[in-house]
């Protein structure tokens, strides 16, 4: 009970430096734990909000076998297992083409989908229809109507693609919706497209019986970021031994096994983030945390040891002394804890509120968000507070008991510079501060290299010079142009085209630039098995094919200027394309593939040459919408470089094949997708929108994505937010460590002033110190930061050239980063001011009295 008193008394005595000690363990867990809440809260928000997007569920299947569905069922965790009969596309006279299912309301459930209007279907015949079909009409217009459409189903015999159509009669009864993040979110230009479904009442033999396929979503017990593939390879196992389980699940096209890709991307971003930059994020705080009490306590050491002699001169065991510091430390951070532990849950929940955009997902209303705090991440920033404070406070207890009482009380620093020189006094001063107090001065500049190196990071412009470099290389669009005139996704290829008229209208417009039209369309290469490469084969052939031919998957674009092809045409002559016959058409193709486990692209067919017929076939339509494969050869003329697949927006899977325009309109009947690219100067803006609004009210399933409406803007993140805390602790540590300092050195001040020197000296002292300090961390980080870009730039040049054969242009880099200009400004600044502001304290020091204290 004497202890406590004793501590009680201490701890009120000497305000300050309580009220210090308290801050440091605050600033401590509120850095360690408030992180902790924020991030493990955002991520499992994220993984519910993937859930309110797709659905409640883990799992699909696809199947032909009513025997494979039960099969499902009895795999142990399984559960939840909807089946439903696709029926493959359904493409309304006029609207958007979707998914067509058999209806099955618990199917419906599980993809979250709500009935918005209308009824849910009782009758054959009747179906419900996602929202976005036929937006472009009031809903009255549309329930309890009948509307004209055709159903394509395209599938697989022995190998061989084939589509299937036939013209139907339904009626809308209902008309459901997702959560509205799943389009905003499915319908980003990088996304390709939100899938749309339909649920049709029907009976069974609406279509032929070989085409038959089932649909099946279902849930997996205990799926966390973890277990992820662990989990699915087993059920994979478990499902057919016979097939690879341990191919990614989200590259598996063989098991008819798939991830619910939203939750999938979640969880994976959730283990990625775990694994990599939040563990890197959450050392650095770690460290911070623990060097901010480090700091604190190596700074007062002196006064510490000496009050433990004195404990010890006037009787008190050993046993008590300990038994005191524990107590002081017990109340400290009892204390620091109740207020570390708020101010970790303020921070984190003001933190999640400040953020605009997380990592996948737009969150816009954070009513909804709730604070996950688990006791494992409460009781883990706890236990690292306590175990520094004991470390830190004990070690120097333990070791100053084995000394005299006598001994310790007379213990001084030693200085171990002198100087002959009263112009060099200061400077001498400063190097004995510094050095003899080397830890607390490594301490301070870790800190403030630490939190510069992740402030800089996080602000740093410096490598987007590289990054639009690499983007102008990229296929995605949007990097290339700031307008493009594509068709809403989920539109049938038949959809009115962009006029000539209109593409001129947009060319002779002043100030617009870079104008591309992309006419293409899907099409299969029907090639021998012994001329497709082994690798495409292993990644795309159907092992169960009896056929000698593959159907390879391919794109084929007609151009009406075939000068551009120049660039890419390693052989052969494209003016060529202009001589086709009757028997076959000249092309150019470029014949690779991007093969993504080497990030490269690869021949598709072996020993292509010029002169060579390759025969292929293309979806089209008759004059009365129905769909059929169309055959035609074709004879190599040129043949294009992989660069070609590069800078032509294309999909990764097959070749690229490139006809004159007239010969494309005529084999593909009008049937094929387009897409219009260009750029515009800011002068030139409103002529092109007005143009632009011209052409969307004639063709309503045109959409115009505009660079102007989507341009970066600064968004705050959480790793923003995080890398401002640790900047706010550095300062913090500055303070304590400047205001430490001085209270700490009165009786040098003193002595200083006895023995004639000034106290302009030693306020310039106090000063210089604290600057040394900022400019140390400073230039620490400027090493760390510059060295980081280098090896970026360096691997990124050399990606591009060994991968590409580009040379990436870095005439812009600078190192180091201005930011880290900007940072040693501002840290020079606050030591500055800090400094000055604590240097006025030694003009209330009395000479005598801090010679006396102790």
């Amino acid at each position: 009970m004497f202890e406590f008193k004793l501590a009680l008394k201490y701890l009120m005595k000497n305000k300050k430096q309580s009220i210090s000690i308290i801050a440091c363990i605050v600033v401590a867990i509120a850095l360690i734990l408030g992180v902790d809440i924020g991030s493990n809260s955002i991520q499992l928000n994220q993984i519910d909000m993937a859930r309110e997007i797709a659905g409640y569920y883990d799992g699909t299947l696809r199947t032909n076998s009513k025997e494979n569905i039960e099969k499902l069922k009895k795999i142990d965790g399984v559960y939840n297992v909807n089946p439903v009969e696709d029926l493959g596309q359904i493409i309304p006279k006029d609207g958007l083409t979707s998914k067509l299912y058999t209806y099955n309301e618990s199917y419906l459930k599980a993809f979250n989908y709500k009935l918005v209007s209308g009824r849910l279907p009782k009758n054959n015949g009747e179906i419900v229809v996602d929202k976005t079909i036929f937006e472009k009409y009031s809903e009255k217009n549309i329930l309890n109507k009948s509307i004209d459409s055709i159903n394509k189903i395209e599938y697989k015999i022995k190998g061989e693609d084939k589509i299937y159509s036939k013209k139907n009669k339904y009626k809308v009864v209902g008309v459901i919706a997702k959560e509205e993040k799943y389009y905003t979110t499915g319908n980003d230009e990088s996304i390709g497209g939100a899938d749309l479904f339909t649920f049709v009442k029907t009976d069974e033999g609406s279509i032929p019986k070989d085409l038959v396929k089932y649909h099946i979503v279902f849930n997996l017990k205990g799926v966390n970021p973890e277990n992820l593939d662990a989990k699915f390879s087993k059920l994979r196992q478990e499902y057919n031994p016979k097939l690879d389980s341990s191919v990614d699940i989200r590259q598996d096209t063989r098991s008819g096994i798939s991830s619910n890709e939203y939750l999938d991307a979640t969880l994976r971003l959730f283990k990625d983030q775990q694994d990599n930059n939040e563990v890197q994020a959450k050392i650095f705080i770690i460290v911070i945390a623990v060097f901010t009490i480090v700091n604190f306590f190596n700074i007062i050491l002196t006064k510490l040891t000496t009050q433990i002699g004195s404990l010890r001169v006037i009787g008190m065991s050993n046993k008590k002394v300990i038994k005191f510091y524990l107590i002081k430390i017990s109340i400290l951070f009892t204390l620091g804890s109740v207020i570390g532990f708020i101010s970790s849950v303020i921070f984190a929940r003001y933190a999640m509120c400040t953020i605009i955009t997380l990592n996948m997902f737009d969150i816009n209303d954070f009513s909804k968000v709730k604070l996950n705090i688990p006791y494992f991440i409460v009781f883990k920033a706890l236990i690292i507070v306590l175990f520094i404070l004991l470390i830190t406070v004990l070690i120097p207890v333990l070791k100053s008991l084995r000394k005299y009482p006598i001994d310790i009380i007379n213990a001084t620093d030693k200085i171990k510079y002198k100087t002959k020189y009263n112009s060099k006094i200061t400077r001498t001063f400063l190097k004995n501060n510094l050095l003899r107090k080397k830890i607390k001065t490594l301490i301070s500049v870790i800190v403030i290299a630490f939190s510069g190196i992740m402030v800089i990071q996080r602000i740093s412009t410096n490598l987007d010079y590289i990054n639009d470099q690499v983007d102008k290389q990229s296929f995605y669009s949007p990097h290339k142009y700031n307008y493009i005139i594509r068709p809403y996704f989920n539109t049938d290829e038949s959809i009115k085209k962009v006029s000539d008229k209109d593409i001129s209208n947009i060319k002779s417009i002043d100030g617009v630039t870079d104008l591309r039209v992309d006419s293409y369309a899907r099409q299969i290469l029907i090639a021998n098995n012994n001329r497709v490469s082994k690798i495409y084969m292993d990644e795309f052939g159907d092992k169960d094919s009896s056929l000698n031919t593959l159907d390879v998957h391919s794109v084929i674009e007609g151009m009406k200027d075939i000068n551009k092809l120049s660039e890419f045409v390693k052989v052969g002559d494209i003016k060529s394309l202009n001589n086709s016959n009757k028997d076959y058409i000249n092309i150019a193709i470029s014949n690779n593939f991007y093969y993504i486990k080497d990030s490269f692209y690869k021949p598709v067919i072996k020993d292509l040459k010029l002169g060579d017929i390759l025969s292929f076939k293309v979806i089209t339509i008759d004059d009365d919408g129905n769909y059929y494969h169309k055959n035609y050869k074709c004879r190599v003329s040129a043949i294009l470089g992989y660069n070609y697949n590069m800078n032509y927006e294309t999909d990764y899977i097959g070749p690229r094949v490139v006809m004159n325009f007239d010969n494309f309109s005529k084999i593909t009947n009008g049937f094929y997708d387009q897409k219009v690219f260009f750029n515009a100067k800011k002068e030139s803006y409103k002529s092109v929108d007005k143009l632009l609004d011209n052409i969307k009210e004639n063709n309503k399933y045109l959409h115009v994505y505009n660079g102007q409406e989507h341009k970066k803007e600064f968004k705050i993140d959480y790793t923003m937010i995080i890398s401002l805390l640790v900047f706010i602790s550095a300062l913090f540590n500055m303070y304590i460590t400047i205001s430490l300092n001085i209270n700490n050195n009165i009786k040098e001040f003193s002595i200083l002033r006895a023995i004639g020197l000034n106290k302009k000296s030693l306020k310039k002292l106090v000063v210089l110190e604290s600057i040394t300090y900022a400019l140390l961390g400073s230039l620490s980080a400027i090493i760390v930061t510059a060295i980081k870009d280098f090896k970026y730039i360096k691997y990124i040049k050399e990606t591009f050239i060994d991968h590409f054969g580009m040379d990436i242009k870095i005439k812009s880099i600078y190192l180091p980063p201005k930011e880290v200009i900007i940072f040693t400004v501002i840290i020079v600044l606050f030591a500055f001011l800090v400094g000055s502001i604590k240097a006025k304290s030694i003009d209330k020091v009395n000479i005598i009295d801090g010679i006396n204290e102790n």
